[in-house]
């Protein structure tokens, strides 16, 4: 079985992108540093002392669907848990993540297969302008709707794997927070605290660069995938007694997508075919957040969801690339060792 995820090789324009989206950032001290001193009191308490270690488990996954008639194949990862080490310090972040086998929902590879997790996120957060970048890489997947593919299938029945394929995204997220009394850091790296309720329209642009390889030693497919998303939302953080919080934001956008699909032929073939499209895509971005953030002890739960469609130029398949997690949280400010606060010092930013 050879499966699509309709997805493009241009390393230039993606990092070309990430590289400006990263500058502007950083430009950005400098420009709003005068801004960026402002933090009105009663709203926003800065924790420059401290560095934020947390640790977090989800069930962060990355699936994918196809609607083309008769044929909706649902391929996802053996991940059910996931566990994530962050090193937060004023406005950098720092995560690293992994899917252990000792966890529950990881280990039955015999139903599910073996997927190999591996993920890491780097972050630029000051009061208005914030960029993230990442990357991701899983390797083996299994169709969680077998019985519609095999007859004889029964629950408890290894379902239908595919081994060898392997997804891996590099993607980056670039916006910008209109009302200074809300705090980006304290919902998501919580190297603030937001002491009063606040929202705060948010205009962001999404870029993201991935492949999806299924490509075996007889037939097969890869593609590669390059698309970018603007969108706009809305962001509420409630506050009670300056300590204990419940978040929620909504962001529509749209974009395009573009694609090279390489199918490789079957033994005795004399080329792999190869073909590029492109089209516009579809996406919401969703999250909600319950939590309680002390001067020293931070924990809470946190649900973020992002649904993207499109429809493959030329077919009647429309594609559906759905990424969904579930986060519970915990984390310690220690005090900052000297030589980290002597680095950063000098940058304006607060």
């Amino acid at each position: 079985m050879s499966f699509t995820v309709f997805t493009l090789d241009y390393w230039r324009q993606f990092l070309i992108c990430a590289l400006l989206a990263t500058t502007c950032s950083i430009t950005t001290l400098a420009q709003y540093s005068d801004s960026l001193t402002r933090k009105e009191k009663g709203w926003i308490e800065d924790m420059d002392e401290y560095l934020a270690i947390k640790f977090h488990a989800s069930n962060e996954l990355e699936a994918f669907m196809v609607d083309a008639g008769d044929f909706e194949p649902e391929l996802f990862p053996n991940t059910s848990t996931t566990l994530n080490v962050g090193f937060n310090y004023r406005f950098l972040s720092f995560t690293i993540s992994h899917a252990p086998k000792f966890l529950p929902g990881n280990n039955d590879d015999d139903i599910k297969g073996r997927t190999k997790n591996f993920g890491l996120s780097i972050g630029i957060i000051h009061p208005h302008w914030f960029t993230a970048v990442s990357y991701s890489r899983n390797k083996g997947y299994y169709l969680r709707n077998t019985d519609e593919f095999s007859s004889d299938w029964q629950t408890g029945d290894p379902f239908l794997l595919l081994p060898d394929m392997k997804v891996s995204s590099f993607e980056g997220i670039t916006g910008y927070s209109f009302n200074r009394r809300y705090s980006v850091r304290a919902l998501t790296i919580q190297t603030e605290r937001q002491l009063r309720s606040a929202g705060t329209f948010v205009p962001l642009v999404g870029y993201r660069l991935y492949f999806v390889d299924n490509l075996n030693a007889g037939s097969g497919q890869k593609s590669q995938n390059l698309e970018f998303v603007a969108g706009a939302g809305y962001h509420y953080t409630y506050v009670l007694k300056s300590t204990f919080y419940a978040s929620l934001g909504l962001t529509p956008g749209a974009g395009y997508i573009f694609t090279k699909l390489t199918t490789r032929g079957q033994s005795g073939a004399p080329d792999d075919i190869v073909t590029n499209n492109k089209a516009p895509i579809l996406r919401l971005e969703g999250r909600f957040a319950l939590g309680y953030n002390g001067e020293r002890f931070f924990a809470g739960i946190y649900t973020d969801f992002r649904d993207s469609v499109f429809k493959q130029e030329g077919t009647t398949a429309i594609n559906t690339d759905t990424h969904i997690f579930y986060q519970a949280f915990l984390g310690y400010r220690f005090q900052a060792p000297s030589d980290l606060r002597r680095a950063l010092q000098k940058i304006p930013i607060r």
